[in-house]
């Protein structure tokens, strides 16, 4: 993924000519403008389930979810892995749990985890819940934290690397932490003695009637996409490899579950879209208005001013009026090529783009893919060459 005004630059005037091209022809119909969008940010494929005042309206989709053997076109029923977009779904979780009065964001993590965790450099301000959410804690993701998914290292003993903490009090400074997003799972199973899966689907997907899973080892590989990088070109993620190696959550493990909750999300773009709809407007009481304005919150900005963009917990908000004449909230998500994301306004209109691959282009943290479809979805755009 290309980090920073230089790369970012550099990997644009490369896509035209290195960049792997659409094996797909955008359509000319009613869904023309979002397809020429998709196929110019050279998409290996694409479904946007769109949305507005509150109620799921066109799904588009465009390409392939795979590329070999042979071509498998995209559908509604196309399952993505989300990338950081699970974030989102796991903050929701967070906070039906506190609209339960079953834990608050205020808490601090050691006593969700049972013992203490502290900042080395500053070891008596308390770390809570709610920082982890707004990547706030100090906990960012470290050599050692890289070095653990292939160590399968524990979690007590990356909380005691000093490499693990910022220099600074948490609370104040922002760094997008996917290790402090991914503990989240770890407290959870620890405070209810349940597996993060189990937990997800008794108290957030299964009320809502939403399929979806965190737990890969038992979905059908014809029926989720593989990931392509489209410069290079190169198949990043195999579904099928991904699923045969999954070991299902079927126990607790607070240990060793810090990482799906930062990432390994697997749903359709039309189911994503309906948890979506619940951070908008709450789901008729589903999230109470405490939560929903703690979630929807700016906290601190990101360190890239090209866009102004802020993060709460679980949900970043875009405020820039070259992007969009309006205030929007939402999440992205780049893995192994895909270049997924979240967008909605206040009257609850937007769209989820889940995706096999895409220009991985950005201005500041904001996908160009991203801005397109704001402009398209949200701000009353046009078709027409960017």
């Amino acid at each position: 993924m290309p980090v920073g005004t230089v790369k970012n630059l550099v990997y644009g005037l490369a896509l035209p000519v290195l960049g792997q091209r659409p094996a797909w022809r955008a359509r000319r119909d009613g869904e023309e403008a979002l397809a020429r969008a998709l196929w110019r940010k050279r998409c290996v494929g694409a479904c946007v389930q769109r949305f507005e005042k509150g109620s799921l309206s066109e799904c588009v989709c465009v390409g392939y979810a795979a590329l070999e053997p042979q071509k498998r076109p995209v559908a509604p029923d196309t399952v993505f892995r989300t990338a950081s977009v699970a974030k989102m779904v796991t903050a929701l979780l967070v906070f039906r749990l506190q609209t339960l009065g079953r834990l608050s964001v205020t808490e601090d993590i050691s006593d969700l985890l049972g013992r203490r965790v502290c900042n080395p450099h500053c070891p008596e301000a308390p770390i809570t819940l709610g920082m982890l959410l707004s990547h706030t804690s100090g906990i960012v993701d470290s050599p050692a934290y890289f070095d653990a998914f292939g160590r399968g290292t524990p979690l007590s003993e990356l909380l005691a690397d000093p490499r693990s903490y910022l220099p600074a009090v948490p609370g104040t400074t922002f760094r997008y932490s996917n290790l402090a997003a991914g503990m989240v799972a770890s407290l959870l199973e620890k405070r209810f003695d349940l597996s993060f899966e189990q937990l997800m689907q008794r108290e957030l997907l299964e009320p809502l009637g939403v399929s979806g899973t965190f737990d890969p080892s038992g979905l059908d590989a014809a029926d989720v996409a593989d990931s392509y990088r489209v410069l290079p070109p190169a198949r990043a993620f195999s579904a099928a490899q991904r699923i045969a190696s999954a070991e299902p959550m079927k126990e607790p493990d607070p240990e060793r579950r810090y990482l799906p909750a930062a990432g390994n999300l697997f749903i359709t773009a039309p189911e994503l879209a309906r948890l979506v709809l619940v951070a908008w407007g709450g789901g008729n009481g589903f999230l109470d208005a405490r939560s929903l304005e703690e979630m929807r919150r700016p906290v601190a900005g990101w360190p890239e001013k090209a866009v102004n963009m802020r993060h709460g917990m679980g949900l970043l908000t875009l405020d820039d009026p070259a992007v969009c004449s309006h205030r929007l909230w939402g999440h992205q998500g780049f893995a192994y090529g895909a270049v997924n994301g979240v967008f909605f306004d206040e009257a609850g209109s937007g769209f989820v783009l889940l995706d096999s691959g895409c220009s991985e282009q950005r201005v500041g943290h904001l996908a160009q893919v991203n801005r397109e479809l704001i402009r398209l979805c949200l701000d009353g755009g046009k078709d027409g060459r960017p």
